[in-house]
């Protein structure tokens, strides 16, 4: 179980609040996606559940993080400046676990990623391979590593239509937790069974969250209806408004 109690985050540049009184519970099973413009704080978010103190040189983030004994293995929107430097073989070397596997381990874990076995001892550089290869192998060291949970910050980024139908059938295998961020509508359709929708509002001035537990499609259908009732009940009070208006004209005639 991950539980996120009563978190707030706010910018410190320009005080803006990124998210306030945010709770959340994901359990095993558990797909979750992060939604919302760009620029809401999406990352900030999922920085923040993997280390909070990965964001104290921007933001400020003040709750409670409750993992009991899970895991958590963390892929960031792009290579860091080291890693991109880093041969594939390197990359793999600063898993401490990764010396750990067996060759019968790793045959398994290239078949199941649909890689050559040679692919971890490869010397080539980090910052050259695919879109897809980039992914794959930043998934493969957080398998390495154990992980219960996966926070994934657009792992759909940048790659090929392949890479996109495995990392979606990964995805829904994963027995744990994955709580992730992507503006590919297909992935998140056929992944996500929970959707956490972060929104700014009144001109940017306020944040605000939902968190629904069914699929996407499902909750953009409700969205949907949710909206049309209310520009129908508004509709509704501004027709009302005008025709009082209209009997207040008429009656002081």
């Amino acid at each position: 179980m991950l539980q996120i109690k009563n978190l707030s985050i706010t910018h410190k540049k320009d005080l803006r609040v990124i998210i306030q009184d945010f709770s959340c519970v994901l359990n095993d099973g558990d797909k979750a996606v992060i939604i919302g413009e760009e620029g809401n704080g999406k990352s900030t978010l999922l920085k923040w559940i993997y280390d909070p103190k990965i964001i104290e040189s921007y933001a400020e983030g003040h709750g409670e993080r409750v993992m009991n004994r899970e895991r958590l293995g963390y892929l960031p929107q792009e290579l860091s400046a080291i890693d991109r430097e880093r041969t594939v073989y390197e990359f793999f070397m600063q898993e401490p676990l990764f010396l750990e596997q067996t060759p019968k381990e790793l045959g398994s874990l290239a078949k199941e990623f649909h890689i050559p076995k040679d692919f971890f001892y490869s010397d080539q550089k980090m910052e050259s391979l695919s879109g897809g290869e980039k992914v794959k192998a930043q998934m493969l060291r957080l398998f390495i590593s154990e992980p219960t949970v996966l926070l994934l910050d657009e792992p759909s980024n940048d790659i090929d239509i392949e890479t996109l139908e495995w990392l979606e059938e990964m995805i829904v295998k994963w027995f744990h937790i994955v709580l992730y961020i992507s503006h590919d509508e297909t992935l998140i359709e056929h992944t996500a069974n929970v959707v956490i929708h972060m929104e700014q509002i009144r001109r940017k001035t306020e944040s605000r969250y939902t968190i629904a537990h069914m699929p996407y499609l499902q909750y953009k259908k409700e969205r949907k209806e949710k909206k049309r009732k209310q520009k129908k009940r508004k509709e509704g009070k501004e027709k009302k408004r005008k025709e009082k208006k209209r009997k207040r004209t008429a009656g002081d005639q």
